[in-house]
């Protein structure tokens, strides 16, 4: 049997996915491979599970883009016996009939309900979005589902632990927290609607660094790059405080989380790294647009979210994207100094 998944992105999405694809492995024992946007696929790498990772642009997964992406399927026609297209919107369950195999996903409109051959109903954000991917395969019908295997799969290779361990060697961090805002910035989403207010975060580290005495680092992508300088231009004399972004890669700011004495985050694609790190005890994850019983396990819900802003999200932006005409202020009751370790 061979199997093809589809899956544009996001980081958090595809480690949130990887339940599905260990299952799928090992239950179908089938060839299983996978098209994927370039900035989420460091995601997968070293993914003992997937055979082949197919590669595109993301641009490729955009409008845009319809013209590839229909060229890169047709060149899989007839090579698969069954596609799990793990996005939601209706195009790519209509791309995904190119490849010319049985199609599964998800429906949330009369189109997709029309031309899947098997379907998820996608309605409700207060549940684990790994359920949900689990879920394709139980109506697939081709083996059976384990709900309680959720663990994420992130391989982290020696080099990149090596790479961690001589970092922290080589600045004494004996004593470090790790401070992820991000969210909301990415190649589909470049508002930062996730991210803790600058007077929140600013707050935050400041009592981390001159209350609590840690070595704060500040992790993330390149494009946190901009927004970490504001913050380190406010504390300049400060020489705890390092600015770490795009510095290392998936893997290896796993592993730092994994060693640090606390973890704080915002709902991004970092925040997955502290679940796949097993940070459960050591991990702060602050909420605002988003539902964190959607995007966390039990039981992190009750050790790991602070999430003040239910009355006023609304569950279109994790149903579709979709946003409300006036957002409101988000993180606006949070008060940082409750939250220090």
């Amino acid at each position: 049997m061979k199997v093809l998944l589809i899956k544009r992105g996001a980081i958090g999405d595809l480690l949130m996915a990887t339940p599905l694809i260990r299952q799928l492995k090992q239950q179908l024992n089938c060839q299983l491979d996978i098209i994927v946007g370039k900035s989420a696929s460091a995601a997968l790498i070293h993914n003992q599970y997937l055979d082949r990772q197919i590669i595109l642009a993301d641009n490729d997964f955009t409008l845009r883009g319809v013209v590839s992406l229909f060229q890169e399927l047709l060149k899989l026609r007839k090579q698969y016996d069954y596609v799990f297209v793990l996005d939601k919107h209706w195009y790519f369950n209509c791309m995904a009939q190119l490849v010319g195999a049985k199609v599964i996903g998800y429906t949330r409109d009369m189109i997709s309900n029309l031309i899947l051959y098997k379907k998820v109903v996608y309605d409700d954000v207060s549940r684990y979005h790994s359920l949900y991917y689990l879920d394709l395969l139980k109506v697939s019908q081709l083996a059976a589902v384990d709900y309680t295997d959720l663990k994420l799969d992130l391989t982290i290779s020696t080099a990149d632990k090596l790479a961690i361990e001589e970092f922290i060697f080589e600045n004494k961090l004996t004593n470090y927290v790790v401070l992820v805002n991000s969210g909301g910035n990415n190649s589909y989403e470049q508002d930062g609607l996730r991210m803790l207010p600058m007077e929140k975060v600013l707050e935050l580290v400041k009592l981390l660094l001159l209350e609590r005495g840690y070595k704060v680092l500040l992790l993330g992508a390149k494009i946190d790059l901009i927004h970490y300088q504001k913050i380190c231009a406010s504390l300049p004399e400060n020489h705890n405080l390092y600015n770490l972004a795009g510095k290392f890669n998936l893997a290896a700011s796993s592993y730092l989380i994994g060693r640090a004495t606390h973890f704080y985050t915002t709902d991004c694609g970092a925040m997955h790294l502290g679940v796949a790190a097993g940070a459960l005890e050591r991990m702060t994850a602050f909420f605002g647009p988003s539902n964190p019983a959607h995007i966390l396990p039990d039981p992190w819900l009750s050790q790991v979210a602070v999430w003040q802003d239910e009355g006023i999200y609304s569950p279109c932006y994790q149903l579709d994207g979709s946003r409300q005409k006036q957002e409101p202020k988000y993180f606006s009751k949070l008060a940082p100094q409750l939250y220090l370790y």
